[in-house]
């Protein structure tokens, strides 16, 4: 092996090689040689917590992770002023196995410790970098469809098998890094996303990943990404191809279409300050279309914010996919239903309409923003308040999930929310940022978007 020789100035002690488990992970015989090189790179930077407070004394290794394993690393201590410096040898270096994507100095990390904190950063030339340490977290996630392998983050030991059912977990890493989470299989890499970790929680679920020709992904993180705790890079790959999704986003701007329950276009329309921008608040008979949109015809969400005025002696639609109510032109609707005092996801039969029922009234406070989500997941429905699931009513609060498959019709019929064509079934409330889609989001997801908007 081609081993490069790290070289530190005068006034930062060299230590000896560290058999620790946090950086190298078992490397040994680091040479303690200065190397003659007069074009050299330059590591310095400050140590601090996660309050930004210095860290006099913290102990410093700088090494290289070649995508496989650490392979070179040297050590320092910070001074009395959280500062430090590495002098690195200006020369080419040879691998023997392809580096990890990250970028950086040829893959070369920071990582800091003191006491039971500690974090790690990617080295940057001649710039100042500033390692946050903190405390260690536990992180769990998974890989659709995998059933076996091993996820490696890069720049540090540690590697976790993935089970049966595609999960895997992390019981203690360090916060601050920007590395790689490197899939594999029998030492073939199938896999990887690059990410950093923040210092959110003791435990960071991470949104079930899935492999795109070797871009590991979640379809949760086109909307967010750090509100995991996690901050993830390069998604762009998978995000600028064609997924097949549909998502519709109305954010109450005055582009969407008010309709009254006869079928005209409204004169008057209200609104109100929302959640992030405007809501409407649908008057008696109004609600806002959609025209023909199907999204409940496989696996769909859909979301939006309310401010709830409570029940008023009658049905109060949040959604609906229907011409009238009859057995021919119903397909889907989503509603406070008055008689059982509950919500249900309904649909139009001969005889008795075929319903699931969430709750109950008081499921959803009255008079403050709300998150609403309802998912169908292969024909299995569940509903959310404030990224919480609701129980099926009857169940004693011990299902939360009921199968439910919306009414095959042979004509297209509109998609509305907020209302429908019968005047008195308009929702008691106010509406803001509604979002429809093709794709069954997770619950990590609809907490998670939940958190990013929940008024303070």
């Amino acid at each position: 092996m081609n081993r490069l020789i790290l070289a530190l100035t005068t006034p930062l002690i060299l230590l000896a090689c560290s058999n620790s488990e946090d950086v190298a992970g078992g490397v040994t015989d680091i040479g303690n040689t200065v190397a003659q090189e007069t074009d050299t790179i330059r590591v310095r930077g400050t140590v601090v917590n996660m309050q930004g407070k210095i860290a006099p004394a913290a102990r410093l290794a700088l090494y290289r992770d070649n995508g496989v394993a650490i392979v070179d690393s040297s050590e320092a201590i910070a001074d009395s002023k959280g500062q430090f410096e590495f002098k690195i040898p200006h020369k080419p270096i040879i691998a023997d196995f392809a580096q990890s994507s990250v970028e950086g100095i040829s893959g070369f990390y920071l990582f800091a410790k003191s006491d039971s904190l500690s974090g790690l950063a990617l080295a940057s030339e001649n710039v100042d970098t500033e390692i946050h340490i903190g405390a260690r977290k536990v992180a769990r996630g998974s890989i659709s469809g995998a059933t076996s392998g091993k996820v490696r983050i890069s720049g540090t030991h540690l590697v976790a098998n993935v089970k049966e059912d595609g999960s895997f977990s992390f019981d203690s890493i360090p916060p601050g890094m920007h590395a790689e989470l490197i899939y594999s299989e029998s030492d073939s890499v199938l896999g990887h996303i690059q990410f950093s970790i923040q210092d959110k929680g003791d435990t960071l679920i991470i949104p079930q990943l899935e492999n795109h020709n070797g871009f590991l992904w979640s379809p949760d993180l086109d909307l967010l990404g750090d509100e995991y705790g996690f901050t993830f890079y390069n998604t762009d790959q998978v995000l600028n191809t064609d997924t097949g999704w549909t998502t519709v986003n109305i954010e109450m701007n005055g582009d969407e279409e008010v309709f009254n329950h006869d079928g005209k276009l409204a004169d008057n329309v209200k609104y109100i300050e929302g959640i992030g921008g405007r809501a409407v608040m649908l008057d008696k008979g109004q609600y806002i279309d959609l025209d023909t949109l199907n999204p409940t015809n496989g696996d769909f969400t859909l979301s939006l914010w309310t401010k709830w005025n409570g029940p008023n002696d009658e049905h109060q639609v949040l959604f609906c996919q229907r011409a009238y109510w009859s057995d021919s032109t119903s397909r889907f609707q989503w509603h406070y239903e008055m008689n059982s005092k509950s919500f249900a996801v309904m649909k139009s039969m001969p005889g008795v309409p075929e319903a699931v029922y969430f709750g109950d009234s008081a499921s959803i406070p009255v008079g403050e923003w709300i998150f609403l989500t309802l998912v169908s997941r292969n024909h299995l429905v569940s509903m959310y308040v404030n990224g919480e699931p609701v129980p099926i009513t009857g169940t004693n609060g011990t299902e939360f999930s009921m199968e439910f498959v919306p009414n095959k019709l042979n004509r297209s019929v509109p998609f509305r929310i907020g209302g429908n064509e019968i005047e008195t079934e308009t929702w008691n409330g106010a509406i803001s940022n509604v979002i429809v889609e093709t794709r069954a989001r997770s619950p990590e997801w609809i907490k998670a978007k939940y958190s990013s908007y929940k008024p303070i």
